[in-house]
C-alpha cells in the first residue's frame, strides 16, 4: 500500500539512470563490506543512521569490533527490489535476500534498507530485517 498526497512520474530515462546509479551504489556497499575495510563500508551510512536502538556511532563501533575478528567475508545480494518512496526527500526502499558468510558466521536473511540522497550521494539511513 502506498499513501501519498501526490504522485510524481519519472521519465523512463530518468528512472533507468537512477536505478543504475543505485545498483552501482549497492554493489559498492556489498564489495566494501567484503573488503573488511570498515571505513569504506561505513562511508555508505548516513550520520543520521538508525537501526533499532543503535545510532550511527554505536553501529560503527559494533562493526569495527566484529570486523576485527573476520578473516574473510562473502556477501550475496539476491532478489533486489528498489522502490522510490513518495515525498519531498529522495528516499528509496531497498529490499533483498542477503546471504552472508564469513570464517565464523553463516547467515541468510531478508533485509530492508532505506537510502537517502545526501549531498548528491546515496546513504543508508535505516537497515533491518524485512
Amino acid at each position: 500500500m502506498i499513501i501519498s498526497d501526490t504522485v510524481e512520474w519519472l521519465s523512463l530515462d530518468d528512472w533507468n539512470r537512477e536505478r543504475n546509479e543505485l545498483n552501482k551504489t549497492i554493489e559498492s556497499w556489498r564489495t566494501d563490506w567484503e573488503s573488511r575495510d570498515t571505513g569504506r563500508y561505513l562511508s555508505h551510512y548516513s550520520k543520521r543512521f538508525k537501526s533499532g536502538d543503535q545510532n550511527f556511532d554505536e553501529f560503527a563501533t559494533q562493526k569495527k569490533q566484529v570486523n576485527a575478528n573476520k578473516e574473510w567475508i562473502k556477501v550475496k545480494v539476491n532478489n533486489l527490489s528498489v522502490f522510490r518512496s513518495p515525498g519531498k526527500d529522495e528516499v528509496v526502499v531497498v529490499t533483498f535476500e542477503q546471504d552472508y558468510r564469513s570464517n565464523n558466521l553463516d547467515n541468510q536473511m531478508k533485509k530492508r534498507q532505506y537510502w537517502l540522497r545526501e549531498d548528491g550521494q546515496w546513504k543508508i539511513i535505516y537497515e533491518g530485517t524485512a
